[in-house]
């Protein structure tokens, strides 16, 4: 009786684990920077949940060994042999840099760490969720009762804290900017709420928000919750998480509508509004305010290169550096984690821009297949979780365009464990299945109706 029992505690445990990463994946750069301040190691307390990653990958790696079912469905998967060819690519070119002495130990280790860590997680709870479906079922107040206190504490920030209250919780010059700002003017000071930032938490505002909107029919407290979401997001005066929001949502709408009429008019209310945004924001291009917000710069700027002008370079030279070196220059020469070489930083503002230049064309085009290959799963379902992931996956990927989203832990952690819980569930909820089963229950009723 205790062999039979054990390996059922065993996945809750594990089950549990793991939603407790996801639930304090929101707080997280929080917690860290206050561990870090009051025991040091910033980055070593950054580590914990990659930490728990081990041993819930040892017992993911022993569920596919020892459950014939779940292997064959991997056997199978494009998808996992795309990431299991792009994670032992990444691996191999990492340790020939890094043992060649061509970057920073530090660069080379944690391009290595953000760069795979979260197509691991997905795996790992892929086949966690293929034995306890806990996650699955759970996933909406995983995501959405963490967004509430992040929410609220951001409206906070916004209308009544002071200006460095996070300083309390030891960010700071060590460890986390206490304040951002646009253009170095404190009256448009940008909210970041719990998380390293005030983009990263914009772009991590897609995902609960995509998820109200999936249950905000009859429930006034997610009407609210909306509200507020939407409205910090326009406080953190993040334009790339602010066009993410609005693809996911247009996007998320077209896919839940089922006829090609109101699709079409969604598309077309869609661009009326790009248009009619454009021309408010034309008319009055002069506007202070509208300077600040959305070009991030005016007459009065305090910076003598504006934002706009650095990121347009950065696309440009990363561009440049992959056509130049087709083949990348390895793991940390570029991105966030090239600022710890002694070299001048390679940022391209563009995070499928970043893989190129680090591991080349190849490899991008096997990540670009792991996104594919992912959302071509999560379209072939109909449950919520994955309506939503595959929408989100479209505003994330806007962001991804301008920005390194998928390097923030919190959102690449949440979202990519939340579609391996999506993809653990192969045999139900497949919407060709669906859709010919209702044809044919259609039939059959009207073949009755005949007979009769």
């Amino acid at each position: 009786m205790k062999q039979s029992t054990d390996p059922n505690k065993l996945s809750f445990l594990a089950s549990y684990a793991v939603i407790a990463i996801m639930v304090l994946l929101p707080f997280h750069a929080l917690l860290t920077a206050w561990v870090a301040s009051n025991f040091g190691h910033f980055d070593a307390a950054r580590l914990w949940k990659e930490v728990l990653m081990v041993p819930l990958g040892i017992y993911a790696a022993y569920l596919v060994v020892t459950k014939p079912a779940l292997l064959r469905r991997w056997s199978s998967s494009w998808l996992v042999w795309a990431t299991l060819v792009y994670g032992l690519y990444f691996v191999i070119f990492g340790l020939t840099v890094l043992l060649k002495h061509e970057v920073a130990a530090a660069a080379g280790i944690y391009s290595l760490v953000s760069s795979l860590r979260f197509l691991w997680f997905m795996m790992v709870v892929w086949a966690i969720c293929d034995t306890n479906p806990l996650i699955r079922q759970q996933w909406a107040k995983i995501v959405l009762i963490p967004a509430f206190i992040v929410v609220t504490f951001g409206l906070l920030q916004r209308f009544f804290l002071p200006a460095d209250f996070l300083r309390h919780f030891g960010y700071g010059p060590n460890t986390i900017p206490p304040i951002e700002t646009i253009d170095q003017k404190i009256d448009y000071r940008r909210v970041q709420s719990t998380l390293r930032g005030a983009n990263p938490f914009g772009a991590y505002l897609i995902l609960p928000i995509i998820t109200a909107g999936a249950y905000v029919r009859r429930k006034t407290y997610l009407w609210v919750f909306l509200i507020a979401a939407l409205s910090v997001l326009l406080f953190t005066f993040s334009r790339s998480a602010e066009l993410g929001v609005f693809a996911a949502i247009l996007f998320f709408g077209w896919h839940n509508l089922k006829s090609e009429q109101s699709r079409r008019l969604l598309l077309l209310a869609g661009v009326a509004l790009v248009i009619l945004g454009g021309a408010i924001t034309w008319s009055f291009r002069n506007n202070d305010a509208v300077q600040n917000t959305l070009f991030h710069s005016d007459e009065t700027s305090r910076a003598q290169v504006s934002s706009n002008s650095q990121r347009l370079s950065a696309l440009k030279q990363g561009v440049k550096d992959i056509q130049q070196d087709p083949f990348g220059k390895g793991p940390g020469t570029a991105g966030p984690a090239s600022q710890r070489n002694s070299a001048p930083p390679r940022i391209a503002e563009n995070y499928f821009l970043q893989i190129g230049q680090e591991v080349g064309v190849v490899a991008l085009a096997l990540f670009i297949a792991i996104n594919a290959l992912v959302a071509r799963e999560l379209w072939n379902r109909t449950d919520k979780l994955s309506r939503v992931l595959l929408a989100s996956l479209v505003g994330i990927t806007v962001v991804n365009l301008v920005s390194h989203a998928w390097v923030d832990d919190t959102l690449s952690l949440l979202w990519w464990g939340l579609a391996g819980a999506a993809l653990s569930a192969p045999g139900i909820l497949n919407r060709k299945h669906h859709e010919q089963k209702a044809k044919t229950q259609k039939v059959s009723k009207a073949r009755a109706r005949t007979n009769s």
